[in-house]
């Protein structure tokens, strides 16, 4: 389970196992679980959250949001060390 950064309190990660899934990370503040919020990331550099089911509040999301977009391209670099390739959600 790579973490990424923490943003807004929240750990951003993926799991090592998800390799066949379109590029995406998720978010919790307390231990990585199945049901954290996981969002997917878009080739024109935005995200579409996948579901909420960590119950991230709106403006928590938002915050989220804004410093993965800073982080974007770095974020794809970390992917590929971990999966090799990267596939778009579409």
């Amino acid at each position: 389970m790579p973490q990424f950064i923490r943003a807004a309190g929240y750990k951003i990660y993926f799991w090592s196992n998800e390799k066949e899934e379109p590029i995406h990370f998720h978010a919790t503040k307390g231990n990585p679980d199945k049901n954290d919020t996981k969002v997917w990331l878009l080739e024109n550099g935005s995200f579409k959250l996948a579901h909420n089911k960590g119950r991230i509040p709106e403006k928590d999301l938002s915050k989220i949001f804004s410093t993965m977009q800073i982080y974007y391209s770095e974020y794809i670099e970390f992917w590929k060390t971990y999966m090799g390739n990267v596939k778009f959600y579409k």
